[in-house]
């Protein structure tokens, strides 16, 4: 039986790849499956950036934050069975300029 809550295709764990501290306040998150693009902004240093809401696909994800070299990924899968998605969790370990 399926349920009703929505669930998100990928979950985004950005940290600073050198203290390993959350650093998610202020960085962009973005998704791109051919002409479908996606945008979020982190608001707080440990919150999780969410993406692709019920969207199976694969995915370029792209990380980038000022002060901060952009972290990509290409071939991004997020798949799904008869209710919902399957959550992929990624982390951005993002390097200081």
């Amino acid at each position: 039986m399926c349920t009703k809550e929505l669930r998100f295709g990928i979950q985004m764990e950005v940290v600073n790849a050198e203290s390993g501290n959350p650093s998610a306040a202020g960085a962009t998150m973005t998704l791109n499956e051919g002409a479908y693009f996606e945008s979020t902004v982190g608001i707080e240093d440990n919150s999780m950036l969410i993406g692709a809401p019920e969207r199976a696909g694969t995915y370029i994800v792209t990380v980038a934050r000022s002060g901060y070299h952009t972290w990509i990924r290409t071939d991004v899968v997020v798949t799904a069975d008869e209710c919902h998605v399957k959550t992929v969790s990624l982390r951005a370990e993002l390097e200081p300029i």
